[in-house]
């Protein structure tokens, strides 16, 4: 009965059991016999649990065990991907600045670029200072251009030509009689080469036709394609323009000494002059010969 109770603890390796049974209680110094049992191991003995078949991705089988030298070590086995130990920080380049170009100095002079490089980009803003019409191969002719703001240009132009006579011009005309004395400088440029976006910070300077000095900082930010802008959005110092376009847009801001010999009638538009002209005559009804 003994026995039966403590097989089921028995080890499933071989064990060897020895129990000590007296067989004379009445001598206690009569030597006690041994029994010796020898249990033998189980021959089919439970296989241990397989380990979850999770994979970190395809390339990975799941174990988590991967030799050093496979160039899938990154697998674990457990589904996570360790990161990649941090490279060291490149000593970043000693930038100087570019005497061509008004001693500008790039974040990135890098000319070989998929995109325009900042080099590009900087002539390109730079060379409208004495030619506009190089403005018409920079932008697209469908560009999507938004003017930033709350002022008489601000809104979204759907292309270049509604840009150019509703905002570009506008502005530009304001400078014709010092012309000579108008200037672009850029200031900073981000992005471009690797991407198609750059912001530009560009400074406009001139002297206005009412004689007062113009100097303003316009932030552009274009998306490029083929080396040209499709897509731009401009902030500018709003009541700067505004007291740009006052001062000498004299076509709304009337004054005593301006010649009306041109019709200038604002949003509504032109009337119906042959049905105004219907109505000129004499008090007595006869019509003018002229």
């Amino acid at each position: 009965m003994l026995l039966q109770h403590l097989l089921p603890a028995l080890s499933l390796t071989t064990t060897v059991l020895t129990l000590t049974l007296p067989f004379n209680t009445n001598h206690a110094h009569q030597p006690q016999d041994q029994l010796t049992l020898t249990i033998p191991p189980n021959p089919n003995p439970p296989s241990p649990p397989s380990p979850p078949n999770i994979k970190d991705d395809s390339s990975c089988d799941g174990t988590g065990l991967i030799p050093p030298t496979n160039p899938n070590n990154h697998c674990t086995g457990d589904g996570l991907i360790p990161p990649s130990p941090p490279s060291p920080s490149p000593i970043p380049p000693i930038l100087t600045p570019d005497p061509t170009r008004e001693n500008f100095t790039f974040e990135n002079p890098t000319l070989e670029c998929p995109y325009p490089s900042q080099p590009h980009i900087w002539d390109s803003f730079k060379t409208l200072e004495k030619d506009m019409t190089k403005l018409f191969t920079l932008i697209h002719k469908n560009v999507s251009f938004t003017v930033v703001g709350h002022h008489p240009i601000a809104g979204h132009y759907t292309d270049l030509l509604h840009f150019y006579v509703n905002a570009l011009r506008r502005v530009s005309v304001l400078f014709m009689d010092h012309k000579e004395r108008f200037e672009i400088h850029p200031v900073a440029i981000h992005g471009g080469c690797e991407s198609r976006w750059s912001v530009q910070e560009v400074r406009f300077r001139g002297v206005m036709n009412s004689g007062d000095a113009f100097d303003i900082i316009n932030v552009w930010v274009t998306r490029w394609h083929e080396n040209q802008m499709v897509e731009v959005r401009t902030y500018i110092d709003a009541p700067k323009i505004m007291d740009a376009l006052h001062k000498n847009e004299i076509w709304w801001n009337g004054t005593t000494e301006r010649e009306n010999w041109r019709y200038m009638p604002g949003p509504a538009g032109m009337p119906d002059l042959k049905e105004l002209e219907g109505y000129m005559g004499y008090p007595d009804g006869r019509r003018y010969e002229d």
